[in-house]
């Protein structure tokens, strides 16, 4: 799906000019709230040709819920060398024979190429290998759209054809000084995503993975299946997922071969197989009937779980579906880890973990959604944002200003690669300082004892139980009150 330029100049002038708040009316008594710039960038879109209007990253969310919960200091407890704090986060082990470790507990979310322009995937690699050689291991995740060569390839066993590839896409690029050897370098742990689209074609993909990610759904999403527009795929995109070049690239809403918990469990044995038990398999899916979904997925020789709340991000999605149906991450990682705690009730804990995605992008929501429940995060845009997003949301028109999802030519590589670096080895250090105040020193030792909901409705749904009582004495009494006034 892509627009003419002049709808897209339409809708950034209308950002320039528009309130965040509301649009001014010469009538008092209009309610000015229900025209927010939201409804006018959709009308505007929808009045042009009446094409139901797409969007890139994530939903316009008017509460997420982690600014109503404060992280409480550990005051007696705060003895605490922050520079010591164990950041690490391990998946696999239950039912895998290998585990992943990293050095943090957030890592690259799927973003995969043809989505994002090659420079921003290679920028990627690189800024985690330069980390890696300073010691600080992270993990990335592929995408539903395929790997690239020098992910799951070596420089030494490379074939012909796959350097013949590599050699068209760094040309095609303008890349062409690049050194191969050291591009071909993987330092870091890689999780491949295993999507309803199947864009993959190399065995390799499975094969040379450090885990693998079966995608359900997604947040921005969910019930709707994903989108790349026929514009974004290149003959070299589409060579690479094995599709038809400039045609859309659609994702059904769910596997086709996983209509049910069976088909799930034979789905995650016939991957084990394939790769002799080693790897460890995540099962991602879309913040919606989370404790459900937990549940099967607790049951079915899985090493981990991923939630994306709705808020999560997305290369192209239809509006009414991305801001209007799914679950917040806050809620949905109380919904998961309830899951998780009634499983558990009745055998002993084991590997399980929980990874959470969806509106996380700096230290705060880390430990927030750590505190909550989950073992890990992902993180995209921030990761786009280190690298020069300026949020305009056209990721899916092939014309992005920062060369990130479109115009490609305007990315240096060199300077995105040295702000990733930074924006993570930044992180780490606030993220160490929040745990060693809090006086833990693991940051997987934080719990809800270390949250506090500064109102009702927060308090609610993360399940946090520290101001409950107040709640509930407050409602208690405001029924005596009506009783006393209303039946007598």
């Amino acid at each position: 799906m892509s627009y003419p330029k002049d709808i897209l100049e339409i809708k950034r002038n209308l950002l320039k000019e528009v309130s965040s708040t509301s649009v001014v009316t010469k009538n008092e008594n209009f309610n000015s709230l229900y025209y927010d710039q939201s409804k006018i960038i959709l009308d505007a879109r929808k009045a042009f040709d009446g094409l139901i209007p797409y969007s890139g990253l994530g939903a316009n969310s008017t509460n997420d819920y982690f600014s109503s919960i404060d992280l409480v200091g550990g005051n007696l407890k705060t003895d605490v060398d922050h520079s010591k704090v164990d950041l690490s986060l391990s998946i696999g082990g239950r039912y895998s024979n290998k585990k992943i470790t990293t050095d943090i507990p957030f890592f690259i979310s799927g973003m995969s190429y043809g989505s994002l322009k090659l420079p921003a995937k290679i920028a990627l690699h690189l800024a985690l290998n330069q980390l890696a050689e300073d010691g600080i291991r992270v993990l990335m995740n592929t995408g539903e759209g395929g790997a690239l060569p020098w992910e799951i390839h070596g420089f030494e066993n490379g074939d012909s054809n796959v350097m013949e590839y590599v050699s068209r896409l760094l040309k095609e690029h303008n890349l062409d000084s690049i050194d191969r050897e050291q591009l071909f370098q993987r330092n870091y742990p890689l999780v491949v995503q295993y999507a309803s689209g199947r864009f993959w074609k190399d065995p390799d993909y499975l094969l040379n993975a450090d885990a693998i990610e079966i995608k359900i759904g997604q947040g921005a999403k969910i019930g709707h299946g994903g989108l790349l527009p026929g514009s974004k795929v290149t003959e070299l995109v589409a060579e690479n997922r094995g599709i038809p070049a400039y045609k859309s690239a659609h994702s059904p809403s769910r596997h086709l071969d996983i209509l049910g918990p069976e088909d799930l469990v034979a789905k995650i044995l016939e991957l084990r197989e394939i790769t002799n038990w080693s790897v460890p398999i995540i099962v991602k899916v879309g913040a919606s009937r989370v404790h459900d979904d937990i549940a099967i997925i607790l049951k079915s020789y899985a090493d981990a779980a991923a939630i994306d709340g709705y808020v999560g991000g997305t290369g192209a999605a239809p509006w009414e579906i991305r801001d209007s149906i799914g679950i917040n991450t806050v809620p949905a990682i109380r919904l998961a880890k309830d899951a998780i705690d009634d499983y558990y009730s009745k055998i002993d804990l084991d590997e399980f973990k929980l990874i959470a995605h969806g509106g996380i992008w700096d230290s705060k929501r880390i430990a927030k959604c750590i505190a909550l429940g989950s073992n890990g995060v992902g993180i995209g845009t921030g990761f786009l944002i280190s690298m020069g997003c300026t949020l305009v949301q056209d990721c899916y028109t092939n014309t992005c200003p920062a060369g990130l999802t479109g115009s490609y030519e305007k990315l240096n590589i060199q300077s995105s690669v040295k702000r990733i670096v930074n924006y993570i080895k930044g992180t780490r250090i606030e993220l160490q300082n929040i745990v060693g105040s809090l006086g833990k020193k693991s940051v997987q030792d934080l719990n809800k004892e270390d949250l506090f909901a500064t109102d009702e409705i927060s308090n609610m749904v993360s399940g946090l139980s520290t101001n409950d009582k107040n709640y509930y004495r407050k409602i208690k009494s405001m029924i005596i009150a009506y009783s006393k006034k209303n039946l007598r």
